[in-house]
């Protein structure tokens, strides 16, 4: 019985890492494609489906009940181009159909999967 519960300990412990990284990573793009759309005379048209898509991610994600949410860290958009934000968001729509693979919660399988679409929603826009 030990064995089976350190197995779900282990499980659940690498859930919570992809769902808090996934936020953070989530937040970091919301933050850069905002910058980005601001510097652009026309950014908010270039950079707005992708904007949303940011948005709509993260807030599908903070549904999860199992989130431990903190204060995403405030990042900047120094350095970092849209292909990196493309490569971004194929990792968090890929980590997050992983998490949602592990969730044992409904809410919390239902919550990364509506992420992972918007996650990758993001990524075709970034294209």
């Amino acid at each position: 019985m030990t064995h089976e519960r350190e197995h779900q300990d282990v499980r659940r412990a690498w859930f919570n890492e992809i769902l808090t990284t996934a936020l953070n990573d989530l937040a970091h793009a919301e933050q850069v494609i905002t910058c980005f759309a601001s510097q652009e005379p026309d950014g908010f048209i270039a950079w707005g489906m992708a904007e949303g898509e940011a948005t709509q991610a993260h807030q599908a994600l903070r549904q999860a009940p199992s989130l431990q949410t903190s204060v995403p860290a405030d990042y900047t958009a120094t350095n970092v181009t849209a292909d990196a934000l493309f490569d971004l968001a194929r990792k968090i729509s890929q980590s997050l159909v992983r998490a949602a693979e592990l969730a044992g919660d409904p809410d919390d399988k239902l919550a990364c999967l509506q992420a992972a679409l918007h996650a990758g929603r993001l990524s075709e826009a970034l294209r």
